[in-house]
């Protein structure tokens, strides 16, 4: 597998030689517009120094012999955009278009979240990155998911009672996973086990709130991130544990897999007729004070309603041409639709919608995340982010507080010690330049005047040279 990613960095080489020289030596970036994402501020005139990787100064009188300089030309300079759910390990090269997806895009840090790769050759790729041997966004791996048996996707870890659960986490923490993963069909008593171990482990616990498990549950047992938003609204039902108890009792009982999944379908009808305001009030509220994050993906729901690209679109290009026809294959989870809920699809997406403002305002900790990935057709690596953003402004959210999600929280939330969403000396040299201000209008991130990843500069040139390699491998 690893020998794709040599072929990736040749090819890219030839249209990023400058920036490969940048990255060896310091860099200056003058004249620029900080913004600050914090508190929606902007400071004109300024240069940042940018040395081994990090950032050296930042201030409006820099100068340095050594560096090579660059004119900013008054542009505005964010910190690099995060995607805090992604999956870039479901084939084996699909980093070679992944990555740079991410950084034409501006993403400069992604968080995997369930590979079918070895977890040692998903580090081994982290240390090449790391390396500057291979040129791609930061990679968090946090995809050590966790289900009960067969599995709902291969190569899970499995548990099927608290002891298998403590066992799990054991061998989590040996192979230096970056937090624990809740998946989707653990039954309660292990769920609670795994939940305990990873805190015992000193390891985040995320993932899935089990379908069988309330979200009240899960705000007790201390899962610090949710991923997907469904199980909020679920919460905000007057009958969530009527639906829990439903689906624990044809488990118990058996039942195949068609009913369980017909049980699960009719939930989205009970959530529409008693999703309760003063009630979502008082769980967001709770979601709040615990500091629970929440990775919405809420661009998922494009996925059922049909909002695809036109097969030409530049995006689509991108993508190798066997993904693009796998995507046009008949897919399972579309198959597995009743018609029931498909009908409901719109109202079911408002209500969520609805509900993600609400946990906005209520204080909720959002992550800007978009389940990317080769196996989920029409969820673009890169692309799918800067729609993510778009979305979330739609629903109501300034655009500082969409940039927040995707530049300041996610590295708080990994608890990363250069980054945490500011400019500052000593942060992680991740940074975009935008030709306009992003605090107005968000559309500005679609053409960045620069990306810089871990010191190395990408200008404008270097970013349409990696464009072209993908759209020439694309055909």
């Amino acid at each position: 597998m690893m020998h794709s990613f040599k072929i990736l960095l040749a090819l890219a080489l030839g249209s990023l030689v400058a920036a490969e020289v940048r990255a060896q030596s310091a860099t200056l970036l003058s004249d620029v517009t900080i913004v600050d994402v914090i508190d929606g501020t902007l400071t004109s005139g300024q240069s940042v120094l940018i040395r081994d990787g990090l950032i050296a100064e930042v201030g409006a009188e820099i100068s340095s012999a050594s560096a090579t300089r660059l004119d900013g030309g008054g542009g505005y300079l964010i910190p690099g955009l995060w995607d805090s759910h992604v999956h870039i390990f479901s084939t084996p090269n699909e980093p070679d278009t992944a990555l740079p997806l991410y950084l034409v895009n501006g993403v400069t840090g992604i968080r995997d979240m369930g590979a079918l790769w070895p977890i040692a050759e998903q580090q081994a790729l982290q240390a090449r990155i790391e390396a500057g041997e291979v040129l791609g966004p930061r990679l968090i791996l946090a995809g050590a998911w966790v289900d009960a048996s067969p599995g709902s996707w291969p190569g899970m870890f499995l548990a099927d009672t608290p002891d298998e659960a403590r066992g799990v986490v054991d061998r989590i923490a040996a192979e230096g996973w970056a937090a624990v993963k809740a998946y989707s069909m653990l039954d309660g008593a292990t769920y609670l086990a795994l939940a305990e171990a990873a805190h015992s482990a000193r390891l985040p616990f995320v993932g899935h709130i089990p379908e069988r498990v309330a979200l009240g549950t899960a705000i007790e047992a201390r899962q610090d991130g949710i991923e997907h938003f469904g199980r909020v609204a679920m919460a905000c039902s007057t009958v969530e544990d009527g639906m829990l108890e439903s689906l624990r009792t044809v488990m118990a009982e058996g039942a195949d897999l068609a009913h369980i999944f017909e049980i699960m379908a009719s939930r989205n009808r009970i959530i529409l007729e008693t999703w309760d305001e003063s009630l979502c009030d008082a769980v967001l509220a709770r979601m709040a004070e615990a500091r629970m994050h929440v990775s919405p993906t809420l661009g998922v729901a494009d996925f059922y309603t049909g909002n695809w690209p036109a097969q030409d679109a530049p995006r689509m290009r991108m993508i190798p041409a066997e993904v693009r026809e796998a995507w046009g294959r008949p897919d399972f989870r579309l198959e597995a639709m009743t018609d029931e809920v498909r009908a409901l699809a719109e109202d079911s997406i408002a209500l969520d919608r609805r509900t993600f403002l609400m946990a906005h305002r209520a204080g909720v900790p959002i992550l800007a995340s978009t389940d990317a990935s080769f196996a989920n057709p029409y969820l673009f690596h890169g692309f799918s982010l800067l729609d993510e953003l778009d979305l979330y402004v739609t629903i109501g959210l300034t655009p500082r507080e969409a940039l927040y999600t995707a530049t300041v929280a996610p590295p708080r939330f990994f608890g990363l010690a250069d980054q945490d969403g500011t400019i500052a000396p000593g942060r992680r040299a991740d940074l975009v330049l935008l030709g306009a201000n992003p605090l107005e209008d968000l559309s500005t991130l679609r053409a960045p005047q620069l990306v810089i990843v871990g010191g190395h500069v990408l200008d404008r040139a270097a970013l349409d040279g990696l464009e072209t390699m993908l759209l020439d491998r694309g055909h």
